[in-house]
């Protein structure tokens, strides 16, 4: 790198794969991740001369590429820093008078501020992440140093020192009115085209193939003479398992069932917080230590159900004649969307009011600041939607990389390259221009695989064990049948919902139940005195918590996780 100036770049810890790097006296380019020019891979032979012109204006650059991806540019007057739309390489900075620190690994800069006497805790930010399981906007866990949020230039003068942030692009909210058919048309060539991009310099690639929905489309956008080799993991070959390797043979692609040790969660937890920087409940952590197949890549279906089956909008299942169906209605977003967003956002802590674990004085501004970074992220969009269900869904979908879940991402690329299908820019802006009542549920998912490969959708939804296409008028015809028809002794088991013990992943109070180290791990809660550095929880609360899952009572389970990633956080990255 450029060294003439004493402000420079310093990278901690492991960077991730390098598209591109350009060095000479005067600028040096780093393009890391699997970002497309043009529609193609960007390569060192490919795409050099092409980047080399563009570099003299990053945001032109970032503007022309597409796929995941960072940029670091530096030359004698200013560092560079800028990343994808969907923050899908989640990295983090802080500005110190002569470098700009950069690191795609949280608990390393926050290590590194805590050794130069910089860390100052945001003990607040720990709420946050209790209460959704996630953070908003440019929250870390300290206050000096930030995450880079989606498609974000960094500029640093070095003469003066002063960094400005400049977003390159922003969503498109007009709405398509041309019908589910064209809709799903378009997403189905996205998706062919995403495919081949994303596979293109790959020998072996792998799919985690589950049995629902978002993987199928996935596995559908490949063609018949490149099939993946398709990987479900499970405590054990259940119905999950059984319709997934139904789908593989369905594509015409070999298939692997691989088993999850008994003891996988609590065998995890030191590597998964830590790659997660504390930031995500490390039960996501699914792949960590897994045996799979050969491979030097892993796709997956991440994204599909939360752009395309509208999985976090509010809604409300209705009934007919008492009995719960299988159709579901849109709720009306009130005036304080902010505040109904704390309450109701689906993946927010359930089961207890995370205001009771804290201490009472600091109760108030523990509200005020989830209010505080939700609103920092719809600011970004003030006046630009089109309907309240696209400011709702935004504070979900702006950032995908801060998605609750994508530990999932991170601990599959523990084993090998893993790419997201579904970060593209041609599939993002498909899911900006669809309203919200014909993205939220199946049908435009299944429309969009009957035109990739219709014959995925005669395997059950392992979600249902019903067929994939129904609409939700004769999904509830059909489930309202075979529960009769079971009531009267007729029926198998691939004839009823799946229970737990029918899916890929454990219930969090599964998790917590049927681990002896891990309940050892709440005994050491009781006593934590990395929850007490905070200053903001009530100890006496989290007993009372602790007592009341040993009781049998399943509903803490979920904050108990969450305050065993917080704990081995603190403990870990001291």
């Amino acid at each position: 790198m450029i060294q003439k100036d004493p402000t420079k770049v310093l990278i901690l810890g492991n960077e991730p794969r390098v598209a591109l790097r350009d060095e000479s006296p005067q600028r040096t380019v780093v393009l890391y991740g699997s970002p497309t020019l043009n529609g193609e891979p960007v390569t060192e032979i490919g795409s050099l001369g092409k980047l080399g012109e563009k570099s003299q204006n990053p945001t032109n650059l970032v503007k022309s590429l597409n796929g995941e991806f960072v940029l670091l540019i530096e030359t004698p007057d200013q560092l560079v820093l800028a990343n994808d739309r969907f923050a899908a390489l989640p990295i983090f900075y802080a500005i110190d008078t002569a470098s700009l620190v950069v690191s795609f690994s949280y608990q390393q800069i926050w290590r590194w501020l805590s050794q130069n006497s910089r860390l100052k805790i945001d003990s607040l930010a720990f709420y946050e992440f209790l209460h959704f399981q996630r953070l908003f906007g440019t929250t870390t866990f300290d206050q000096t140093s930030n995450v880079l949020t989606p498609a974000t230039v960094l500029t640093i003068d070095k003469r003066s020192k002063n960094p400005s942030t400049a977003r390159y692009w922003k969503p498109n909210f007009d709405k398509r009115h041309d019908g589910r058919n064209a809709i799903a048309s378009d997403l189905a060539d996205a998706i062919k085209n995403t495919v081949a991009l994303k596979t293109n310099d790959a020998a072996h690639t792998t799919l985690l193939l589950s049995g629902g929905m978002d993987s199928r489309a996935a596995l559908g956008g490949f063609t018949p003479d490149a099939l993946p080799n398709c990987v479900t993991i499970g405590a054990s070959e259940n119905n999950e398992v059984d319709v997934a390797r139904a789908v593989s043979a369905t594509a015409g692609a070999p298939h692997t069932f691989v088993q999850r040790p008994a003891t996988h969660y609590a065998d995890i937890l030191p590597q998964a917080v830590a790659d997660g920087g504390g930031m995500y409940t490390f039960h996501h952590g699914h792949f960590y230590g897994l045996d799979i197949p050969d491979t030097d890549l892993i796709l997956h279906g991440h994204g599909f159900d939360y752009f395309f089956q509208g999985m976090y909008l509010p809604s409300k299942r209705r009934s007919l004649v008492g009995q719960p169906t299988r159709t579901w209605a849109l709720e009306p977003i009130g005036f304080d969307l902010t505040g109904e967003y704390i309450a109701k956002a689906k993946y927010r802590l359930k089961g207890i009011d995370t205001v009771d674990l804290l201490d009472a004085n600091v109760a108030n501004d523990a509200t005020g600041r989830l209010r505080a970074d939700l609103d920092s992220v719809l600011k970004n969009i003030n006046g630009e939607t089109s309907e309240p269900y696209d400011d709702w869904d935004y504070l979900t979908t702006s950032a995908p990389g801060r998605h609750y879940t994508y530990l999932n991402l991170l601990s599959a690329a523990s084993l090998a390259e893993q790419r997201t299908i579904a970060f593209d820019n041609d599939i993002l802006d498909i899911y900006y221009s669809i309203p919200a009542k014909m993205r939220h549920g199946t049908r435009l998912l299944a429309e969009t695989i009957k035109i990739l490969n219709p014959k995925l959708l005669e395997v059950r939804n392992a979600n249902t064990n019903l067929r994939p296409d129904l609409s939700p008028t004769r999904l509830t015809i059909d489930s309202w049948m075979r529960g009769a028809k079971r009531r009267v002794g007729i029926g198998r088991i691939a004839t009823s919902d799946p229970s737990d013990k029918d899916r890929s992943w454990p219930s969090e109070d599964g998790v917590l139940r049927n681990s002896p180290a891990l309940q050892e791990r709440l005994t050491d809660l009781r006593k934590s005195q990395n929850l007490d550095s905070l200053n903001i929880f009530d100890t006496a609360k989290i007993n009372q918590l602790i007592d009341s899952f040993e009781a049998g009572n399943n509903s803490p389970a979920t904050a108990l996780l969450t305050l065993i990633t917080i704990d081995e956080f603190i403990s870990s990255s001291s």
